[in-house]
Order: structure tokens, then sequence, then C-alpha cells
């Protein structure tokens, strides 16, 4: 990917943790348990998961630079949202870890060279898996779960309106 179009995708992965927060405090304390169906995230859990992915990510970003063609580990992000008991866990600490990886990630991203952007190594449930795919990826990850919580929000609404 050519440097010029780079730069907006860092530039949106800087600005999601203030996004995600920023629809967080859209929700009404009665609607951040609140889950669409039993199949869906409650609000609560889409912060936690982003906590967890956030570190994810960063562990990822670094061996694709620092490795020489690494192994990237999938994870089952529903099993960890009932094994690690995504409820229970409190939202204060999350939001500090999305925070502080993201910028620390930030700062590392925006000094990487050529070199650093064109490290490529396997990630195990989608295969090639380049620097970009990553950027791709994390770019919009904290703004698509914003969007979500936006949603349940207005699900949360409709509902408590019957």
């Amino acid at each position: 990917m050519p440097t010029t179009d780079r730069q907006p995708l860092i530039d949106r992965y800087t600005a999601g943790p203030a996004e995600l927060k920023a629809a967080f405090e859209t929700a009404p304390i009665e609607a951040r348990q609140w889950k669409p169906s039993a199949s869906d995230w409650s609000i609560h859990e889409i912060i936690i998961h982003c906590a967890d992915s956030e570190t994810h990510a960063g562990i990822r970003i670094r061996l694709l630079a620092a490795g020489a063609t690494p192994v990237i580990i999938g994870y089952d992000q529903e099993h960890w949202a009932r094994a690690l008991h995504y409820h229970d866990r409190p939202l204060d600490p999350a939001f500090a870890l999305i925070e502080s990886v993201r910028a620390s990630t930030a700062n590392l991203i925006a000094s990487f060279d050529a070199a650093a952007w064109s490290s490529a190594g396997t990630h195990t449930g989608s295969g090639k898996y380049s620097a970009d795919d990553w950027l791709d990826t994390y770019a919009v990850h904290l703004h698509d779960h914003a969007d979500q919580i936006r949603n349940n929000v207005e699900r949360w609404k409709t509902a408590r309106a019957r």
C-alpha cells in the first residue's frame, strides 16, 4: 500500500478510542448490560472485547514488524466472552487499556519504514497476513464497535418502548 493511502488509516486507527468512548457515553446506564438477543453482545461485553482485542492487535503488529514470517494465532472471541465472564469485568481498566495500547501502537506504526510495512506472516484463521492487512482490520475495528454500541442503544430504546 502506498504511504499516502496508509496515512488516513493510521489516523483512523489513532482516533478509534475516542470514537468508542463517545459511543459508550451515549448509552444509558440501564442499556449497558442489555443484550439485543442471546447471541448478541451487550455494550459492556463490547468494551471488554475491545480491550482484549487491543492486546492481541498490539502484539500482532509487533510480531509482524520484528519477526521473520510469524504465525499470528487467532482466538474465539465468543468463547472468550463467555469463559472470561465479560459481564463481570470492570470497564474503567478496559478503557484505560484500550487507550494506552492504542497510543503506544499508534506511535510505533507511525515510525514504520517500508520494510516494517512489507512484513508478513501467517494467520491461523485467514492465511497470509501482512502489516497492511493488520492496519486494514484495526483502523476500523473500534469504529465498527462504536457503531455496534449505537445500534444496541437504538435497539434498547425500541425494546423499552414496546
